[in-house]
């Protein structure tokens, strides 16, 4: 398109009067203000013919997509297309950014810079002279957290220098559990003002800078970014990266979110290997990431007492303990306890905050007895006789609980979920794809079999007794090349620590 002549001449006129007039009779001399620092913004774009912006045209950079967040074909495509390509699902957020095609950078201020709070975590630490660190979210209540506890132990009882790092900002109430030698870092907390990015730089840092041979992540995202961006590093330091991963979680009906999904395709070259405690999700991510040679299954040992079967009473309640959370599916337990009017149920457990209506309703349940929140499932299972355990999950790996109801002597009824057949014995196990009717019809019949009950706790108490003790743990761990360091500090930290200068390069 040719220029307008007229618009070009005034346009001459406008930056001429400003740059011999204006600006050096009039604007210049004037006091610093803000009324100057605009004049002299305009000014520069004056001279520097950066003229007005052009309006563009209604919808000229518009296209409709329809409503996405609605069409359920749409939605199931990038459903599927999700996994095969993780930032494709429909979450939430994605859907607004191709609604609004845009994107919001945090605002988030941070008092502190990474060298500062780096320096008040060494103060913290003393000294980052470690075997072995694990990074998690936090440490409380949880099958995780449990198995968290169980590969500290395990690198405790060998003498190893153990550092836990948590590194989101929340309460750890099972810190108290660890070992008295073992040190905690409470990475959330000194680093809570910073953006991921600095977060993860920052966290890299102190990876990089200790002496530990073998890094373990279970379950946290803060661990995962390192892995994911600073892998190369750690690796050329000699440093070996371990992961533990359970199950994916689902966020809604098209959305499901799991660290193995997100993060493998991308660090699994870097990786020496990823636990998990089922043969199932082993083989699933396998078939969904064409990894085979990476995952190992380690079932988590269980080191407490292992009680008899119980001799069943007169009518005795079901016992339900659990997260009150979607994922338990608190809501099928309230089905289940309608339609059994004459059956008693014992229900423990906290609800989180998207639960509240579910757990109200469970505790007007009249055959319900609802009490809350527990710490030790071993107390609440022998102050009463009970039936049988119910399990209602919708989705899980091998949940520590069911592996407690057994070892306390109760049979179990468990939706066939995740690695819940590898306890389990078939003949007590419900399916989600069934009818609630039919699944109800043989709750009935299983309750209304001792025999089966008993034959069917027989089986799951022997895989406990053979397959779930300390020493097959530790021996899994042994055979894992590498897991445990087999360099001397000393010798470690002359091999490779000789040059100072790798320490001494500073943040960005």
């Amino acid at each position: 398109m040719s220029k307008n002549p007229v618009k070009s001449l005034i346009k001459s006129i406008v930056r001429t009067l400003w740059k011999y007039l204006l600006s050096p009779i009039f604007v210049k001399p004037l006091p610093n203000s803000k009324p100057k620092t605009k004049l002299l913004n305009i000014g520069y774009r004056i001279e520097h013919r950066l003229w007005w912006p052009k309006v563009p045209k209604p919808n000229q950079y518009i296209t409709y997509i329809g409503d996405i967040d609605t069409d359920p074909y749409l939605l199931e495509e990038l459903s599927a297309l999700g996994k095969i390509e993780f930032d494709l699902q429909p979450t939430p957020f994605f859907l607004a950014s191709i609604h609004n095609n845009q994107y919001k950078p945090s605002t988030k201020l941070e008092p502190n810079s990474l060298g500062e709070i780096y320096g008040l975590i060494l103060r913290h630490l003393n000294h980052l002279h470690y075997d072995m660190i694990f990074l998690a979210p936090w440490l409380k209540r949880g099958g995780a957290d449990l198995g968290l506890l169980h590969h500290i132990n395990a690198a405790y009882e060998k003498d190893y220098k153990i550092l836990l790092i948590t590194t989101e900002k929340a309460q750890s109430p099972w810190i108290d559990r660890l070992p008295d030698t073992v040190q905690h870092l409470d990475f959330g907390k000194f680093a809570n003002t910073l953006v991921v990015e600095k977060r993860t730089k920052l966290l890299a840092r102190i990876l990089i800078q200790s002496t530990a041979q073998t890094i373990h992540n279970i379950n946290s995202p803060d661990g995962w970014e390192v892995f994911k961006n600073f892998g190369t590093q750690l690796t050329v330091m000699k440093k070996r990266l371990f992961a533990s991963v359970f199950c994916d979680d689902i966020i809604s009906e098209h959305t499901y979110f799991g660290y193995a999904s997100k993060y493998i395709p991308e660090t699994h070259a870097l990786l020496s290997g990823v636990f998990c405690d089922t043969q199932w999700y082993p083989k699933a991510q396998s078939k969904n990431l064409g990894i085979s040679n990476l995952f190992s299954t380690i079932y988590f040992p269980f080191i407490q007492d292992i009680y008899p079967y119980r001799q069943e009473i007169s009518n005795p309640p079901i016992l339900w303990a659990s997260r009150i959370t979607q994922q338990k599916c608190p809501e099928i337990l309230y089905q289940i306890a309608r339609q059994m009017p004459h059956q008693a149920f014992h229900v423990y457990g906290e609800p989180d905050t998207s639960s509240l209506a579910i757990a109200k309703s469970l505790k007007s349940q009249s055959n319900i007895d609802f009490f809350g929140k527990f710490d030790s499932f071993a107390y609440i299972s022998q102050k009463e006789n009970y039936k049988v355990f119910l399990y209602t999950s919708e989705y899980d790996g091998l949940p520590n609980v069911l592996i407690e109801a057994i070892a306390n002597g109760l049979p179990v009824i468990a939706y066939d979920v995740g690695g819940v057949s590898e306890m389990i014995h078939q003949d007590c196990l419900l399916s989600h794809s069934n009818t609630f009717e039919a699944n109800l019809q043989k709750i009935q019949e299983i309750l209304d079999n001792p025999k089966l009950l008993h034959k069917s706790w027989q089986y799951s108490h022997d895989i406990l007794k053979s397959r779930h003790s300390w020493t097959n743990f530790v021996n899994s761990l042994e055979r894992t090349e590498g897991y445990f360091p087999i360099l001397l500090q000393e010798d470690y930290w002359k091999i490779y620590y000789c040059n100072p200068r790798v320490l001494s390069k500073p943040i960005q």
